[in-house]
């Protein structure tokens, strides 16, 4: 038998299932041996009673089994009590009385529980079954408890889907009406659900809290069908409702003859009369006015026509000559039997609707300005972008010809024009803020209008100008000023626009003033953290060179002279000495290197007409080895005094890594505004991974050489200095094995006209 708890959802039946026999039997079985210790210690105490507990359970989640349990729990109890208290015959009739009872609480437990199950069934065969929608909910949470099939189906739910549904997943309008729910409920409310798959479901609801005040019921029916039948009704019915309207709208029947035959009151004093008689007999075209009579007339042949058109507007003229402006629509009733045709005229006086009209238009129209203005303000990350996207679109949309923004910081006693549209016009760039227009007009918090503009600002060419402030926190931080040179006034809506305008503009500029600030003292600090960086990487390249380079250098050459006296002149061959002389110039060496890289960051750049041959004949001579060869050039490029050092440099990569043996050649090649030039050697070359960064600092290739790597570090400073780039290649391409081929690239030396 499946066991359920009246007040369960389904989602738990499983779980309680299983738990309601564990819990009847172990409370048997704790009740049972709680008797046999008692009575075994000699301790006479009602320990009956623990066994009411598996029996009311067992009796009221199996009532018809109830009574068989408590039967076999009493027998328990009886064996028990005989075991233990046999000798007793006060416990033992004792004991049999309480067996009595037990199994009287169990029959009335059992009867009880099997009537609730009854009457339970016949409850939720009526929430099951209902023609009506019926779910059950929390008052406090708003979550589904239960839900019948009814409801769920017209819902598009499953039974699944229902047990973790919120009810304004369903029905939006539950938070409006939580509270009223739980004072007085509601009744026949017509309302909108939402289906699982997003259509609307139009019901009739009425909802009310249970006794408990812990859950609620709604009791929803579908009204689709009903409004459909409604609508033909009123379809069917529309004289009718034209003549029941007759309190709002004035009525006036008339035949095709024209002549008004009847009216109502609403009618009659819409046109100023004081009783029928003053409207009845007369032609309907005497109450027109005279510009709007054509219209109508054509308005009424076409409905006697059969045709249907949609209400329009016609000015009519009052018995005392006064004008006023109607909703007109006209239905023609055929004749039907002896009734003769007639039209119905219905008047509807919208004097007040245009007013409300036009005043909602002002309203739009406000919230259209303010909104397009912010929307535009708000796409501009920059404030001086926002200003003036901001100004563009208030001096559009209002209609002006002129707008400025000046902006004032709390610090500070000016005021700076940051934006300006329009026409030009004599305002200043700068304000003081003791200036009669931050003082008198700024100050006020509301829209002031200067009309003296061409005495107050001589060389405007304005009329006046609105002046509305933009709020911060501790008073205003600036304001919009707008003019125009036709208009010498703003409205009162217009007014109301432009303080929307600042009201809305006033947090994204204190933002933005704290952007900027921001923004300056972020960008002090990255400027004195790089100087600060650059300086210590200078310091610590200087003294890197000096603490290592050179002092393995000099150390060196010490060495190779003591190897050199402790062994006696005559017995040196040389070798020392040339190894010595070596280190010293290798000392040297990275001495002009460090030079040559404090010059390249410390001095500035004057590029001037160079050279090539004799700069690359010099080096030539130099070496008298002949180990470098250079067919010449005619070519002259913008450089310095420091270009010897590219040459130096790579000549030197190449004698240091290519050993005695090594052969350079040097090429010089025109192109256009660009002069290349090729250093090849016959060197141990350079291997692929290593020539992307082989310009980098401290990249020295997979050779054990000294130095520091400073040599091909500084070729790429001077080859970016005068204006070209370096690359790292192979003398025979593809064949790195072979040799290094370092081509740069220089601007070749174009002399101006008249220039020799």
């Amino acid at each position: 038998m499946k066991v359920s708890r009246p007040d369960q959802r389904s989602g738990n039946t499983f779980t309680w299932e299983h738990l309601v026999p564990f819990c009847i039997i172990a409370s048997a079985l704790l009740a049972l041996a709680t008797v046999g210790y008692c009575l075994s210690a000699g301790v006479s105490v009602v320990t009956s009673h623990l066994f009411y507990i598996p029996i009311v359970l067992a009796a009221y989640y199996y009532p018809d089994r109830g009574v068989a349990f408590a039967g076999a729990i009493a027998a328990g109890y009886l064996t028990v009590v005989l075991l233990f208290a046999a000798e007793s015959e006060f416990e033992v009739v004792n004991a049999l009385l309480r067996v009595g009872i037990l199994l009287a609480v169990a029959a009335v437990v059992s009867y009880l529980a099997a009537r609730l199950r009854a009457r339970e069934s016949r409850y939720r065969g009526v929430f099951e079954n209902s023609g009506a929608g019926i779910f059950l909910f929390s008052p406090e949470t708003g979550k589904v408890l239960e839900m019948n099939r009814g409801c769920s189906a017209m819902l598009g739910y499953s039974e699944d889907e229902v047990r973790s549904l919120e009810v304004p997943a369903f029905w939006p309008g539950y938070p409006g009406i939580a509270g009223a729910l739980k004072v007085r409920g509601v009744e026949g409310l017509d309302c909108d659900f939402i289906r699982r798959d997003g259509t609307s479901c139009p019901v009739l609801l009425s909802a009310n809290l249970l006794p408990d005040g812990r859950a609620g019921c709604a009791v929803v029916t579908g009204t689709a069908e009903w409004k459909w039948m409604a609508n033909r009704l009123r379809r069917s019915e529309e004289t009718f409702r034209v003549i029941l309207n007759a309190a709002d709208v004035g009525i006036l029947l008339t035949d095709p003859g024209k002549r008004v035959v009847e009216v109502n009151t609403a009618a009659i004093r819409l046109f100023g009369g004081a009783g029928p008689e003053d409207l009845v007999g007369r032609n309907p075209e005497d109450l027109i006015a005279e510009r709007d009579r054509e219209a109508v007339r054509a308005y009424r042949e076409r409905v006697l026509s059969g045709k249907s058109f949609a209400p329009g507007e016609c000015t009519f003229r009052r018995l005392d000559g006064t004008e006023w402006t109607a909703e007109v629509s006209v239905t023609c009733l055929p004749r039907d039997g002896d009734a003769p045709e007639r039209l119905v005229v219905s008047l509807r006086d919208i004097t007040e609707q245009r007013r409300v009209e036009e005043a909602m238009r002002e309203e739009y129209r406000y919230l259209m300005v303010v909104n397009e203005v912010v929307a535009a303000a708000t796409a501009s990350r920059k404030l001086d972008d926002l200003l003036k996207v901001s100004l563009e679109k208030t001096v559009a949309l209002l209609g002006f010809e002129l707008g400025a923004v000046y902006l004032m910081r709390p610090e500070n006693d000016t005021a700076v024009l940051r934006a300006r549209v329009g026409m030009a016009c004599a305002l200043p760039a700068t304000m003081h803020r003791d200036d009669p227009l931050c003082r008198d007009y700024v100050a006020a918090g509301e829209v002031r209008c200067i009309e003296d503009v061409p005495a107050r600002y001589p060389g405007a060419v304005i009329r006046f100008i609105a002046v509305a402030p933009i709020p911060g926190d501790d008073g205003p931080v600036g304001w919009i000023a707008v003019g125009s040179s036709t208009r010498d006034a703003v409205s009162r809506s217009e007014r109301g626009i432009l303080l929307g305008i600042c009201d809305e503009l006033g947090n994204a500029v204190v933002k933005g003033l704290l952007q900027e600030d921001l923004e300056k003292a972020l960008a002090a600090a990255n400027r004195y953290l790089e100087e600060a960086s650059a300086a210590a990487a200078e310091i610590n390249l200087y003294v890197d060179v000096l603490t290592h380079d050179i002092n393995n250098a000099n150390t060196a050459a010490m060495g190779y002279l003591q190897m050199y006296l402790e062994s006696g002149a005559a017995a040196s061959d040389g070798v020392l000495v040339e190894k010595s002389l070596a280190a010293v110039h290798q000392s040297n060496e990275i001495i002009r290197n460090v030079s040559t890289i404090r010059r390249l960051r410390s001095g500035s750049v004057e590029l001037g007409p160079v050279d090539l041959e004799p700069v690359i004949r010099g080096l030539c001579e130099y070496h008298m080895d002949n180990r470098i060869t250079f067919d010449g050039t005619g070519a002259t490029v913008l450089a310095d005094d420091l270009i010897g050092e590219v040459f130096v440099n790579l000549i030197g990569n190449s004698m240091k890594f290519g050993g005695p043996e090594v052969r350079v050649a040097i090429s010089v090649r025109e192109e256009g505004d660009e002069v290349s030039v090729t250093v090849a050697d016959t060197g141990p070359g350079i291997p692929d991974h290593l020539k992307p960064r082989v310009f980098e600092r401290y990249q020295r290739g997979d050779l054990r050489k000294s130095g520091k790597g400073l040599g091909l570090y500084i070729v790429r400073m001077l080859a970016e200095r005068y204006g070209g780039s370096v690359r790292a290649g192979d003398r025979v391409v593809g064949h790195p094995e072979e040799g290094a081929a370092v081509t740069f690239t220089l601007r070749r030396y174009i002399a101006a006209a008249g220039e020799r």
